[in-house]
């Protein structure tokens, strides 16, 4: 795994659930600017989900790779899922979606990171 592109995608992940929050806040539906930062997000959970997998068949860590692979395509399905119920539910309740999405992938990243990293490393 590489450590910057967590950060980055930690960072960005928080960075729309700030932007979302005031998008509830001023009782906005889901617009171009989220859409924009989620599809930003998901092309770096799909780069990602293709060097996690890739270092997963061709290392010898000892890593319960199904487990892994379950993270990473938790993290690769759950935003579209959220921003296609954002876009279905033109309330704030559909933008509050976005934010429970920018709230919960980070810590779908970080447990990847952990399943991934041996204990005690």
């Amino acid at each position: 795994m590489i450590d910057p592109l967590q950060t980055a995608l930690i960072v960005v992940s928080l960075i729309l659930a700030a932007v979302a929050a005031v998008q509830v806040a001023m009782d906005r539906p889901t617009g171009g600017l989220l859409l924009g930062i989620a599809a930003l997000l998901e092309l770096g959970l799909l780069a990602q989900a293709v060097i996690g997998i890739g270092q997963l068949v061709s290392g010898d860590r000892d890593v319960n790779g199904v487990v892994f692979v379950g993270y990473l395509l938790a993290t690769l399905l759950f935003l579209p899922l959220a921003t296609l119920w954002a876009l279905g539910e033109r309330s704030r309740g559909g933008t509050a979606v976005l934010v429970v999405a920018g709230l919960v992938l980070p810590v779908l990243v970080l447990r990847a990171q952990q399943v991934w990293t041996p204990v005690g490393a």
